[in-house]
């Protein structure tokens, strides 16, 4: 999954597990962590509607 964009054919356990992953070992300045961020961010918001506030704890 890293040298590819999620696509939303993956579910969504998949991506929750790999973000906490990269996150459990510290790689949150990677590529494939703020693409996992990316997909989250967008099905909460297709979920839920409305903004989605980020938040600055994984800011860079």
């Amino acid at each position: 999954m890293a040298s590819e964009v999620p696509t939303a054919n993956i579910a969504d356990i998949e991506v929750v597990t790999r973000m906490y992953e990269l996150s459990r070992n510290g790689d949150t300045t990677t590529r494939e962590f703020q693409l996992l961020d990316f997909v989250i961010l967008r099905r909460l918001q297709q979920t839920y509607g409305g903004e989605i506030q980020r938040s600055t704890a994984f800011a860079a």
